[in-house]
């Protein structure tokens, strides 16, 4: 055997004495890094939910069923129905909306399922509105903000006037109704891990 060759082979002798040596420690390394990346997943997830902190805890459940049905984050549609009806389960508007989600009759006919004045049937036709919604109106949209926007806008004026104005129609209503919204999942309903403990959480009202 040549020196080389002998020392290449003392060399891979310390080295896999070593290891052996310090296996312990370089099993604990990586379980050590496995378990923090755990944690962060953890960590992540449980951020991911806080942006339904003040809503109803009655309607949660409800409220992330319907933002799967229309791909709508649910913070931005519990900041839509405290737009709509500042959570009163009773309450009718001037044009005859009703409910939760303050659907009109004529509307509630397509789109609802049970009783109109229910809350979990109110967020449930919410859910499905307004994924009609975005369906209908993604042609005119250019980014995925623009199109909730716009969403949000049908939702208020109708989609036939977002349509014939090929964008947020020039109602005073509707593009106070479309920054409301916008405000409040930005501040009250956003993703943090951190709530802002200047809000209180949310109960539905009957009256």
């Amino acid at each position: 055997m040549t020196a080389d060759k002998t020392s290449r082979s003392s060399f891979m002798v310390r080295i896999f004495s070593g290891v052996l040596a310090h296996w312990q420690v370089i099993a604990s390394a990586g379980l050590l890094a496995g378990g923090v990346a755990g944690l962060a997943a953890t960590y992540t997830d449980y951020c991911g939910e806080t942006d339904l902190t003040y809503a109803p805890a009655v309607i949660r459940e409800d409220l992330k069923r319907a933002s799967e049905e229309s791909g709508i984050r649910t913070g931005f549609l519990a900041a839509q129905l405290e737009t709509e009806s500042h959570w009163r389960v009773e309450v009718s508007s001037h044009a005859g909306a009703q409910g939760l989600a303050q659907f009109t009759p004529d509307t509630w006919d397509i789109w609802g399922q049970g009783d109109i004045s229910n809350p979990h049937d109110s967020v449930r036709a919410q859910g499905k509105y307004l994924a009609y919604l975005k369906d209908r109106l993604a042609p005119l949209a250019k980014t995925p903000q623009e199109l909730q926007d716009l969403v949000f806008a049908g939702y208020n004026a109708g989609p036939g006037a977002v349509e014939e104005y090929h964008g947020i129609p020039p109602y005073g209503e509707t593009q106070n109704y479309v920054k409301s919204i916008n405000k409040l999942a930005s501040s009250k309903y956003k993703v943090t891990c951190d709530p802002d403990p200047h809000y209180s959480v949310e109960k539905l009202k009957y009256r």
